[in-house]
């Protein structure tokens, strides 16, 4: 054995080892390596022992611990490296005497290494069994009882699977492996993987509900069917009355799962879009009893309204029940009937009649011609006096569509100015010249001129073919000057 030497006194105040007393048992080194001439108790600052050199490395918290916590003797003679010969064997070799299979230098809690190796034995910690201590689930430990410990969830879980309410687990519908919607990563019982069928997908208001909300009777067999569960909505809906209507019952083709109102029908998939005031009524306006074969046609729902029309009275005219002729989806009223489809275009004077004005009875075969319906403006005009005169009845002619007064025949341009020239002014009704009224063709010119045949003749006796006439006053005088 190699022993170091010191003098007992060096410095006062200062102990040091006697002669021949190695305080560190076998360890050789120089005394100069680790402590300082001021004092034996004090180490030098820029001390690096390198322990590697004990052959005994340290590592994770063996690195943090004062030397005294393993070398517990008043010298660092050399102590054992095996775990148990600083650690208590809590588990009094029942789990044997490699320490490291379970834990690290790190610190004495459960770490890689032991999760590692519980995996290897068919059961691996993961979350919250991660950090659980084993006694929580290897309860006969105080006996040694680690092996055979069961690997069921319910074995150690039939506590939480008897008190969860919604769903209740204790019916029969449910399994006890509990893996299938619960895990250990998630730290919460409350916290599930389990996924709807997807034959029924919950969606909208389903997410939010309880199960026990649908599944009363059990959660093998329950109906898929939106009647199923919301029949009392069906009852209970007046507006519609679905009972009543005889609604179909997959609620679906109206209601979505976000809520039961609003619905979202679409009126077009029936074959009548919903246009205009039609939007706004009230689905009973229309479907008063029942839904299924409901008119799409515009009498169906209108014939009150054509029966109650008296300008123009509609049955008696026996319009066409085509409404949409005349009347659009925004309200009965005003129609805009096109006139012009008729081949008698309305203008003039006819933009403002009442259509009773002319249509006095039906309307199917009223008369397009003026004189069919201005008989009696024909009849009564006695300047001239039409009817006498044996006028031609193609009204157009003379009048307008503006009004029967004032005409415009043209007597100055087609026959003889008596709206200008020497005649203007000069004469007040038409009988004047035409004196036989039952033919204007006839005029006598000398019933205004005074003059006598005598003087006429002799004033003319120059005028070949000279005649005391009247139709030879206008072939010399075709426009009244001398």
């Amino acid at each position: 054995m190699f022993l170091l030497v010191f003098p007992a006194i060096l410095f006062a105040g200062t102990e040091f080892p006697r002669p021949g007393q190695n305080p560190h048992g076998e360890i050789k080194w120089d005394c100069q390596d680790c402590h300082t001439a001021d004092s034996w108790e004090k180490l030098r600052q820029d001390i690096k022992f390198d322990h590697t050199r004990t052959g005994f490395n340290l590592l994770g918290a063996h690195q943090k611990v004062l030397c005294a916590s393993c070398h517990k003797d008043p010298v660092f003679n050399r102590v054992g490296t095996a775990c148990l010969d600083c650690h208590t064997d809590h588990h009094q070799g029942r789990l044997g005497n490699d320490c490291s299979e379970c834990h690290t230098t790190r610190d004495w809690g459960p770490q890689q290494e032991l999760l590692m190796r519980h995996a290897e034995r068919g059961f691996p910690l993961t979350g919250v069994h991660a950090v659980a201590d084993c006694e929580s689930c290897h309860r006969g430990h105080d006996r040694g009882e680690y092996v055979g410990t069961p690997t069921a969830c319910g074995a150690c879980h039939a506590g939480e699977l008897a008190r969860v309410e919604d769903p209740d687990h204790t019916q029969t519908a449910f399994q006890t492996d509990c893996q299938n919607c619960h895990h250990a990563a998630f730290g919460s019982w409350s916290q599930t993987t389990y996924e709807h069928p997807g034959t029924f997908p919950l969606t909208g208001a389903h997410l939010s509900i309880p199960c026990g909300a649908c599944h009363t009777g059990g959660f093998t067999g329950t109906p898929t069917r939106c009647f199923d569960c919301h029949a009392t909505e069906y009852a209970a809906t007046d507006d519609p009355d679905h009972e009543t209507g005889d609604f179909s019952t997959e609620c679906q083709l109206c209601h979505t799962t976000t809520a039961w109102e609003p619905a979202s029908f679409d009126h077009n998939t029936t074959g009548f879009t919903l246009m205009g005031a039609h939007q706004s009524l009230a689905c009973i306006a229309c479907h008063q009893t029942v839904y299924a074969g409901t008119p799409s046609t515009c009498i169906g729902c209108h014939q009150s309204d054509y029966d109650g029309t008296n300008d123009p009275d509609h049955a008696a005219a026996q319009f066409s029940t085509d409404c949409e002729n005349c009347h659009s989806q925004t309200a009965w009223e005003p129609a805009t009937f096109d006139h012009n489809t008729t081949g008698f275009s309305l203008l003039g004077a006819h933009q403002s009649l009442n259509c009773l004005a002319c249509h006095q009875t039906v309307y199917a075969g009223t008369p397009s011609t003026c004189i069919g319906c201005h008989q009696s403006d024909y009849d009564g005009t006695t300047d001239p006096n039409h009817a006498a005169a044996q006028f031609p009845v193609d009204c157009e002619g003379c009048h307008t569509m503006n009004a029967w007064e004032p005409a415009d025949w043209d007597h100055d341009g087609m026959y003889f100015p008596i709206y200008s020239g020497a005649h203007r002014d000069e004469w007040n009704t038409c009988g004047e010249c035409h004196t036989i009224s039952s033919d204007y063709s006839l005029f006598d010119c000398t019933a205004c001129h005074e003059h006598n045949q005598t003087d006429m003749d002799d004033k003319h006796n120059e005028v070949n073919n000279y005649q005391y006439v009247s139709t030879a006053c206008y072939t010399c005088h075709p426009q009244g000057g001398d």
